[in-house]
C-alpha cells in the first residue's frame, strides 16, 4: 500500500492556501529554509501530502508566497513605526529604518528569503517593468508596496524642506542600500554579534541613516 493511500489526513481545508503559507512561515522561523518543503508544510498544516499542490505547483511557488507575506508584514511594521513617530519627517525616517532593522533581526530566515531570492528584480535598477510581468506578480507588487513606503516618506521630507528636492526613488535607493547593507553584515555574522541586543543594532542603523541624511539634507 502506498504512502498516499495510507495518509488519513484531510485533503480539504477551510483556508488551505493561507494555512500552507502560515505553515511555511512557521517552519522557516523554527528550522530555516531547508525545512520548508511541501511535505513538511502539509504535515504542519494537518492536511494530506497532496493538498498543497492545489495552490502551489512546487516549493519555489510556496516560497514566493511566503516572501510575499514577509513584504506585507515589513510594510505594515514600517508604517506603524512611522505613524508612532509623529509628523517630523526625519523622525519618521529614523523610526521606519529602526523598524526595518528590528524586522530583519527578528525574522532572519524570512528576511534572507525576501531579499536573497531571485523571485523579482527589486529596486536596484529603475526598469519600467510592471509586477504583472514578473514570475510572481503578487510578490512583486508586495515588494514594490513596501519600497513605496520609503519613497513616500522621502517625498514628504522633501515637501517639508528636510531633504534636497531630488528624485525620491534615487534617494530611497541610497537609504535602502545603506540599511540593507548593515543588515546583511549583521545577519551574515550573527554568531559574532550574538552578544549584542537588537537595540544596539537599531542604534547603529540610526547613526548610519543620520550620516546619509546629512548628505540628502537641503542646504
Amino acid at each position: 500500500m502506498t504512502a498516499a493511500a495510507t495518509d488519513s489526513r484531510p485533503y480539504h481545508h477551510g483556508d488551505l492556501q493561507n494555512a500552507c503559507v502560515r505553515a511555511a512561515l512557521e517552519l522557516l522561523e523554527a528550522e530555516g529554509l531547508e525545512a520548508v518543503t511541501l511535505r513538511g508544510v502539509a504535515e504542519r498544516a494537518g492536511v494530506s501530502r497532496s493538498a498543497p499542490y492545489r495552490h502551489f505547483s512546487d516549493k519555489r511557488a510556496l516560497l514566493a508566497a511566503a516572501a510575499e507575506q514577509g513584504f506585507k508584514l515589513l510594510a505594515k511594521t514600517i508604517q506603524r513605526a512611522n505613524q508612532a513617530a509623529g509628523t517630523d519627517p526625519a523622525n519618521r525616517l529614523l523610526a521606519g529604518c529602526r523598524a526595518y532593522a528590528r524586522f530583519g533581526a527578528t525574522h532572519p530566515c524570512l528576511y534572507r528569503l525576501m531579499f536573497a531570492g531571485d523571485f523579482c528584480e527589486g529596486p536596484l535598477f529603475d526598469a519600467e517593468k510592471s509586477p504583472e510581468q514578473s514570475e510572481f506578480p503578487s510578490l512583486a507588487a508586495a515588494g514594490d508596496a513596501a519600497y513605496d513606503v520609503l519613497i513616500g516618506e522621502l517625498t514628504d521630507a522633501q515637501a517639508a524642506g528636510a531633504v534636497r528636492p531630488r528624485d525620491p526613488k534615487s534617494q530611497a535607493l541610497v537609504v535602502w542600500a545603506a540599511i540593507h547593507g548593515l543588515m546583511s553584515l549583521y545577519l551574515d555574522n550573527r554568531t559574532g554579534y550574538a552578544g549584542h541586543e537588537t537595540a544596539e543594532l537599531e542604534t547603529v542603523v540610526e547613526g548610519v541613516l543620520q550620516t546619509v541624511l546629512e548628505g540628502l539634507r537641503a542646504g
